[in-house]
């Protein structure tokens, strides 16, 4: 396991998943496609920082980065505004795949205000 920036990042099968970050609320794992990364766990804003920066990442490396949130089972305000809200971005916004109901609850509850 290398350690990059706080961040632990591990080869986990070569050429097929990158491991981002990781926390004990939260894995962002970077897959082939290689704009592609997964979310399995809990955004909130202990760790939103950490995606903001991953998406970054990927979309500076590829061009724009697709998102799978089915693997979230909780995301807060500061993980939606880096996800779909209306916030600054650091790159451009990502496509979302696989929509988490959790997500798509606090999206519906956002859009409603």
């Amino acid at each position: 396991m290398a350690e990059r920036n706080g961040h632990t990042a591990e080869t986990i099968m070569p050429g097929a998943s990158l491991v981002l970050y990781e926390d004990r609320q939260l894995r962002i794992i970077q897959v082939t496609p290689p704009d592609t990364v997964l979310l399995r766990g809990d955004v909130d804003v202990t760790n939103s920082p950490a995606l903001a920066d991953a998406l970054a990442r990927v979309a500076a490396e590829w061009g724009n980065v697709t998102v799978d949130t089915e693997g979230l089972h909780f995301i807060d305000v500061s993980g939606w505004r880096i996800l779909v809200g209306p916030g600054s971005r650091r790159g451009p916004r990502p496509r979302l795949l696989n929509i988490a109901p959790c997500v798509h609850r606090l999206n519906q509850r956002m859009n409603a205000l």
